[in-house]
C-alpha cells in the first residue's frame, strides 16, 4: 500500500499536508503512521503525475511534438489554467526536466 492510500486517499493526504503547513509542523500522524511533510509532498506529486492531475504550482511541459522554441520551457500551472482545454496538451515535467530547466527530448525508437 502506498503512502497516499495509507493516508486515506489523495484528498485526505492533501488536507493533511495543508494542516501541517497551517500549523507549521513537520510531522503528520495517521494511526501508527508518522510521515514528514516532504514525503507527503513527493507522494502527492507522484500521484498527480500518474493520474494526470494538475494543481496550481505544478511544473508542466508541452506533451507532444513541440513546435515553437517556447514549447520547450517549463511552465507553472496557475489558477486560470485549471480546467482549460490546453491542460490536455500538457504533462507534468519530470524531475530531470525541472533540474535542467527545460523540456527534454525523448528519443523515438523509430
Amino acid at each position: 500500500m502506498d503512502l497516499i492510500e495509507q493516508l486515506g486517499g489523495y484528498e485526505r493526504a492533501k488536507d493533511g499536508l495543508h494542516r501541517l503547513k497551517l500549523e507549521k509542523k513537520d510531522l503528520l500522524t495517521c494511526g501508527d503512521l508518522i510521515v514528514v511533510e516532504s514525503e507527503i509532498d513527493a507522494a502527492l506529486l507522484e500521484y498527480r503525475r500518474q493520474h494526470n492531475i494538475f494543481e496550481v504550482g505544478d511544473k508542466v511541459v508541452v506533451k507532444d511534438h513541440p513546435f515553437w522554441p517556447e514549447d520547450y520551457v517549463i511552465l507553472t500551472v496557475e489558477q486560470e489554467h485549471i480546467g482549460k482545454w490546453y491542460m490536455s496538451a500538457w504533462r507534468h515535467a519530470t524531475d530531470a526536466e525541472i533540474k535542467a530547466g527545460k523540456r527534454l527530448e525523448v528519443k523515438s525508437e523509430n
